[in-house]
């Protein structure tokens, strides 16, 4: 069977791509089982979720369950064995790359990207709202922009600097969230045993998921669970990706969920539905169910969280530029790291400038709370179309790279192939969904039409921009051999060997 398998494998087939050879020879391995967990639930969870679920009421919770099971476990399935067979910097990009072809590997790559340019654009008005609730201020719209520039390249200058110190960050502010989160629903909890649920308490809201009413809560619910696949950008910088892969995934995802569920739960005890503001709701309770000062303290405890969260994207997502220069799909400049922090600044400040104009422009359009929820819409259509290219790539990795799975031991989904077509399915058939509500459905009380507009019209701006980068980055960066493009990194291994020499 083993020599019938060797025989049919295309004697290229195993060739290391440029993405899989250099960034082991030149960035450091720093990131832990305990960083990687930090890191996934910053990348993935944004406790402000828990607002705009809130705000449905008890309904939110069969649609949290719902999420999670057609959702964030199928694909967190999918990415652990893809993880563990494509262990490389780049994650989506080489698994699509080895499975369904380059220009599919790049538009799988583009797709995983691009959220964080409209997250980057977005997130710094809701770091805002939160210092404004604690602050008990208001700001016009001009000095808002300038503000929420100003939080935007504090995050980019946070990302600028080594991935240890970074790592460091996340890990102690990890903790700070988990206290939050206790601390919102603890509170809420108090105030219902005194003075009953704020939001009256359903069975059948709370046990059956009703799309007829709610079914724009099923779409918010996948875009707050997308990035389960986005660690594996930095592959490379995993002290063990197959040991520290599928602990991450299992320990990230059980915070993640009581991240977001508590939370929830302590907002609808302590307000009333109509009540709840969709970006602060989760904080504002407080003023309700806390005691005096408390909500002031917490509004700026997660403004500053949302801070490292905002940093971790940066880190994690420009790793995919990089991999795009790497691979000659943008020119050689993207490729550059800082001598010193081993950090693609190319890749960081690019993604700072294009997030800065995005703000600048839709922000001078409409009000701040409502444009941030039609960036998230935007958002949650076009990522969710990634999903397909973790998903998809596993039928085709089982067939084409059989002899790996009969030869070598990694975590993969059991059950054979029926588990993997499960997986797929159920997966391909929540992410279906998810686009449908996320495009059709309201987050907020616009018409349908307002809605549809808005988050198409940013759904097809980000696929122009990645039309654009595709032709005009690719032909720019084929002027340059791979070997000329590649030639200003062999000083990082030089200098990693020297390092090593000095060491011994």
């Amino acid at each position: 069977m083993t020599q019938e398998l060797e025989a049919a494998r295309p004697p290229d087939r195993d060739t290391l791509m440029t993405t899989e050879l250099v960034p082991e020879q030149i960035l450091p391995k720093v990131m832990s089982t305990f960083g990687l967990t930090a890191a996934y639930v910053f990348i993935i969870c944004w406790v402000t979720g828990s607002s705009v679920m809130a705000g449905g009421g008890w309904t939110a919770i069969p649609m949290w369950v719902l999420g999670i099971l057609t959702f964030l476990i199928p694909a967190g399935m999918a990415v652990v064995e893809l993880g563990n067979l494509w262990p490389g910097q780049g994650g989506v990009y080489i698994w699509a790359y080895r499975t369904m072809g380059e220009t599919w590997g790049f538009i799988g790559g583009y797709l995983s990207w691009v959220p964080v340019i409209l997250n980057a654009a977005s997130s710094p008005a809701v770091v805002l709202q939160f210092l404004l609730l604690a602050f008990h201020t208001e700001l016009g719209l001009t000095t808002s922009i300038i503000l929420q520039l100003v939080i935007l390249w504090t995050v980019i200058g946070l990302a600028l600097a080594k991935l240890a110190a970074n790592q460091k960050i996340m890990n102690v502010v990890f903790v700070v969230y988990g206290v939050l989160t206790l601390t919102i629903f603890i509170c809420g909890l108090l105030f219902a045993v005194e003075n009953g649920s704020a939001t009256p308490f359903s069975w059948s809201e709370a046990t059956i998921p009703n799309f007829a009413v709610a079914g724009f809560l099923y779409g918010t619910v996948l875009l707050y669970l997308l990035g389960v696949e986005t660690p594996y950008n930095m592959g490379a910088e995993f002290l063990s990706v197959r040991r520290s892969g599928p602990r991450m995934i299992l320990w990230g995802s059980t915070a993640l969920v009581a991240i977001y569920l508590l939370p929830t739960l302590g907002t609808m005890m302590a307000l009333p539905g109509d009540g709840i503001d969709p970006v602060t709701g989760v904080i504002g309770m407080l003023d309700v169910a806390g005691f005096p000062g408390l909500m002031e303290i917490c509004a700026v405890v997660l403004a500053g969280i949302i801070i490292v969260a905002l940093m971790t994207y940066q880190v994690a997502y420009s790793r995919l530029i990089f991999v795009s220069g790497l691979e000659r799909h943008l020119p050689r400049i993207f490729t550059h790291l800082n001598p010193r922090t081993r950090n693609p600044v190319t890749a960081i400040l690019i993604q700072g400038v294009l997030s800065s104009l995005i703000l600048v422009g839709l922000y001078s359009q409409s009000s701040m709370a409502n444009v941030t929820i039609y960036l998230q819409g935007g958002l949650s259509t076009v990522w969710l179309l990634s999903g397909f290219f973790f998903l998809i790539p596993l039928i085709v990795a089982r067939k084409k790279y059989a002899d790996r799975y009969e030869n070598e031991q990694f975590w993969r989904i059991p059950g054979g192939m029926v588990g993997v077509w499960l997986v797929v399915i159920v997966g391909s058939i929540g992410t279906v969904g998810g686009i449908y509500y996320s495009f059709v459905t309201p987050w907020i009380d616009v018409p349908a039409g307002t809605w549809m507009t808005w988050v198409g019209g940013i759904s097809l701006g980000m696929f122009a921009l990645g039309l654009i980068v595709y032709v005009f980055g690719r032909r720019s960066a084929h002027k340059t051999s791979q070997e000329d493009s590649l030639a200003h990194l062999a000083v990082f291994d030089l200098t990693k060997s020297a390092e090593e020499e000095t060491t011994k």
